[in-house]
């Protein structure tokens, strides 16, 4: 049989009228003075509304603090959920209230001769990292890393799972201090949906700083895990800026966490990049089986001209290309394709942050497994299907509207840069 070969093309183009999802631009990682923060509840969520004009915030204060013993009040926590609701607006605005899970090696009693402890569990410490939690609806308290029942990734998974919430890897390290943050079960995953990207060097006030947080997270995705792409100013300054952009029907509290929890949403840096990534006409964050030749389809509206768009599969570039443009369309056909990958775009453009570091987007991956077939008795083809650990269920498409307009830690350099791009609202993605 004649087999028709698909050759990887670039197109420059405009993006497609005609859109399934809106995005929406938000940030999933921010103090107040609540924790080690500047500024009120209040001042964050007008900061995000009405100065960096997202569409969605997540307030992030730490369930505990790094010094001396201290912890979240409970009151801080209901007036956290509190504010959160009073700001959300459906199609205009949406607030969201959520705690850094701040675990420490200090909770565990072997330490170290000359370490301080809490001694608060017995063993040797884990490095577990920071994770970001978050809830739809109100809750009566937080999950904290203090807490024996949720003193560990897989037992917080399960606590939020039972409220409806959503959990996200932060800031990962390529150091002792992130030995442990990927030690959770697989089905965890369906909870610890995402992770924090950032390149893997920065710059920051004249200095180079190699911190391999991509080749951390891909290290990860190597080994089989799932995780999708969020970003994050980890603003201690209470100023949020757009860092995530989210793919989603509506500008609801409900379509947010959908999206989040579905993967289907991307990291940016600086600049808010436009991007869309399909696998067979599937969108990122979904695991698919595949008949034939994994199919790409990527397209970008910079906000300056692309320096490079490139596809990444199984920690390694497969493709990439260099479009001069603000506005680009790349069609790939994965012939070396050997029967499971994942798959995810970064796109860099050529403009830059006040420190240097290039204006940047992170796709989700896209997994795909090969779809197999054998010759069974009377020549009919039985199908060969090989397992996936996570099918998100593809939404039906919302009714045709209107993309709204907003209302009236740790780890990575805490001066968010000013964010030139604040006029770039909802835009649409096919």
């Amino acid at each position: 049989m004649k087999r028709v070969l698909l050759v990887a093309a670039v197109v420059l183009a405009s993006c497609p009228a005609l859109a399934e999802y809106n995005v929406y631009w938000g940030d999933v990682h921010g103090h107040t003075a609540i924790s080690d923060g500047k500024g009120s509840l209040d001042d964050y969520f007008t900061h995000a509304r009405d100065v960096s004009g997202l569409d969605f915030v997540i307030v992030t204060d730490h369930d505990f603090g790094n010094a001396a013993p201290w912890r979240m009040p409970k009151e801080a926590w209901s007036l956290t959920q509190e504010k959160a609701d009073q700001y959300t607006v459906d199609g205009k605005f949406v607030a969201v209230a959520g705690y850094e899970w701040t675990s420490q090696p200090k909770y565990w009693t072997e330490v170290g001769k000359d370490t301080p402890s809490e001694r608060l569990f017995p063993g040797p410490p884990k490095f577990y990292n920071h994770k970001n939690v978050y809830v739809p609806t109100r809750v009566d308290y937080l999950f904290s890393a203090k807490e024996p029942v949720c003193m560990s990734p897989d037992l917080l998974a399960e606590a939020v799972r039972k409220a409806g919430g959503l959990i996200h890897n932060n800031h990962p390290s390529a150091g002792p201090d992130g030995r442990d943050q990927w030690d959770y079960a697989p089905a965890s995953s369906s909870v610890i949906v995402n992770t924090e990207m950032y390149p893997d060097t920065l710059f920051y006030q004249g200095k180079t700083y190699q911190v391999d947080m991509e080749k951390t997270v891909r290290s990860f995705l190597d080994r089989g895990g799932r995780t999708g792409f969020v970003g994050g100013t980890d603003t201690h300054e209470g100023k949020p800026a757009a860092r995530t952009a989210v793919l989603a029907g509506q500008l609801t509290r409900e379509a947010v966490f959908e999206a989040l929890r579905h993967r289907r949403n991307y990291a940016i840096s600086n600049a808010r990049i436009v991007l869309s990534v399909k696998l067979n006409d599937h969108y990122m964050g979904e695991e698919i089986e595949i008949e034939g030749k994994p199919h790409l389809a990527v397209e970008v509206q910079g906000t300056d001209l692309i320096r490079e768009v490139a596809i990444v599969r199984d920690g390694s570039i497969l493709h990439s290309v260099d479009p001069g443009s603000q506005v680009a369309k790349l069609q790939y056909v994965d012939e070396g394709f050997r029967g499971e990958s994942y798959y995810y775009v970064r796109v860099t453009q050529v403009d830059t942050d006040q420190h240097g570091n290039p204006s940047r987007a992170w796709s989700s991956p896209i997994w795909g497994k090969a779809k197999r077939f054998r010759e069974v008795a009377g020549g009919a083809a039985e199908g060969v299907l090989f397992p996936l650990l996570h099918r998100p269920p593809r939404p039906s498409p919302p009714s045709p509207s209107s993309p709204a307009s907003p209302a009236p830690s740790s780890g990575t350099p805490q001066a968010a840069p000013p964010d030139p791009f604040l006029s770039a609202r909802s835009a649409t993605v096919t």
